[in-house]
């Protein structure tokens, strides 16, 4: 019988401690049920918050343009491809012989007439001649005038000189050749000061004007961003492609800048002040709308918490939250694509939203 008692006693132990047993188990199954995920995040800092446009522009020269013959000859000099000139210098000579010899004669038509109506005014005024023949002696004049000064701008024509100071990139002709009114001659081209052209989207019209701020970037050239101003913005709306051209002025030391180039622009929209911009990357979107995760910290350990939120303004690699995030959140930003509600993170690294910020957008440069 105390054998017996004993086994009893034994098996209900035995049974007590495989209860409690399974039941410490499952306590460590349940602490332990959340799954550790390498995550990066950053901290939220208000920021501000610049809205751009990007486009790509041609570079044209402000002043470029074919310079033609006004008159006809053959030509006796010219400048060479590459000169220098400044406004009013040669361009090129014609033989002017026979224009000298027209203005000659012209001249001194012009004398005789002149002369001719003086003399008879006076004796026009004391009655002696009638009042048809002053007239006749005063169109004469007129005419003998409009003849001379025909002759002389066919003269000054004959010297073909630059409408304003730039260099000689092209030449159409050469000497002993003979021009005829209209032919080009050479091709004038002043880069000292360039502009940029771009077409704007419609939809832009209403925010892109005269006055707004552009970064340039021309990827030809090793150097930083340049900033600029619109001088110019077109009304017209081009029906192909929807577009209305702008212009941006620019200085062009050392005329580095070439005509036809390519450059990228950034046209600003808007900026605002104390924003929340976070990676456009670390909004998920499903039907619903858009999610973030952020870490919720429970006794020393974070986990992740999936919250929607609600987007604004975006640019390039960064977004705008408008709702559901406020300053000093955490929020994921990398790995969030395995990402769980209720998963412990293991945080790789945390730096600030304005630290992120000034990276991507520092990347995004061409």
């Amino acid at each position: 019988m105390l054998n017996k008692a004993i086994n009893i006693i034994l098996g209900i132990f035995f049974m007590f401690s495989v209860v409690a047993c399974n039941e410490e188990a499952q306590n460590t199954e349940n602490n332990n049920n959340a799954r550790l995920m390498p995550v990066e995040t950053v901290t939220v800092v208000l920021d501000s918050f610049d809205d751009f446009i990007r486009l790509s522009g041609v570079v044209e020269a402000l002043e470029d343009a074919t310079v033609s013959a006004e008159t006809p000859g053959r030509i006796l000099s010219i400048r060479d491809r590459g000169d220098r000139l400044q406004r009013g210098n040669p361009i090129a000579q014609l033989d002017d012989r026979i224009i000298r010899a027209q203005f000659e004669a012209a001249k001194t038509g012009f004398e005789l007439a002149e002369d001719t109506f003086v003399r008879l005014e006076a004796l026009y005024a004391d009655s002696i001649i009638s009042t048809q023949d002053f007239r006749s002696a005063r169109a004469q004049r007129d005419q003998a005038q409009a003849q001379l000064s025909q002759a002389e701008k066919q003269l000054r024509d004959s010297r073909i000189e630059a409408p304003f100071s730039g260099r000689i990139e092209e030449r159409m002709v050469r000497v002993g050749e003979l021009v005829n009114p209209g032919q080009p001659v050479v091709r004038l081209v002043n880069t000292e000061r360039v502009k940029i052209v771009a077409g704007i989207p419609e939809r832009y019209s209403g925010e892109i004007t005269e006055g707004t701020e552009v970064l340039i970037y021309f990827s030809a050239l090793d150097q930083e961003s340049m900033p600029g101003n619109v001088s110019y913005a077109g009304n017209v709306i081009d029906p192909d492609t929807r577009t209305y051209i702008v212009e941006i002025e620019l200085s062009n030391p050392g005329e580095r800048i070439k005509p036809d180039m390519v450059v990228d622009l950034h046209v600003k929209r808007s900026t605002l002040e104390n924003a929340i911009i976070i990676p456009r990357t670390a909004v998920l979107r499903d039907e619903e709308g858009g999610f973030i995760f952020r870490a919720n910290d429970q006794n020393g350990d974070k986990f992740a918490e999936l919250i929607p939120v609600r987007t604004g303004m975006a640019s390039g690699s960064l977004v705008q939250v408008l709702d559901g995030v406020q300053e000093g959140d955490e929020i994921v930003v990398s790995g969030m694509r395995t990402l769980s509600s209720g998963d412990q993170l293991n945080i790789l690294q945390n730096e600030s939203s304005l630290d992120k910020a000034i990276r991507l957008r520092d990347s995004a440069r061409p």
